[in-house]
């Protein structure tokens, strides 16, 4: 991972995606967003409050679908935002759209 602390969004890529969220030991909160979308832009502050509260507890990472084009098909991103939950390598949480801190709150708390 780009960061070794677990407050701070950290990013993936198609090249690390396997490392750093399917073979990671704590849960992973992975936002699959574009930078061109402002509904993706909206969600960044959202992402950096859940990984500062949940620290330590879970991992959240930010995917930008043009610069990493082949993972988001192979979880089946159709839209953006897309965020996944991933434990143990596998999604167990999904939210599509746009979402609060209290909605993202509400997706990751079960899988802690």
């Amino acid at each position: 991972m780009r960061s070794l602390r677990m407050s701070v969004v950290v990013i993936v890529t198609d090249s690390s995606f396997g490392n750093d969220v399917l073979k990671a030991k704590l849960p992973v909160l992975v936002a699959f967003r574009a930078e061109w979308s402002g509904v993706c832009r909206a969600l960044d502050p959202v992402l950096a409050d859940i990984a500062k509260d949940f620290g330590g507890r879970l991992v959240v990472a930010r995917l930008d679908i043009d610069e990493s084009p082949q993972t988001g098909p192979r979880y089946n991103v159709t839209a953006i935002p897309t965020l996944h939950v991933f434990k143990g390598g596998a999604i167990v949480a999904t939210r599509v759209g746009p979402a609060s801190k209290a909605n993202v709150a509400e997706l990751v708390k079960p899988h802690l």
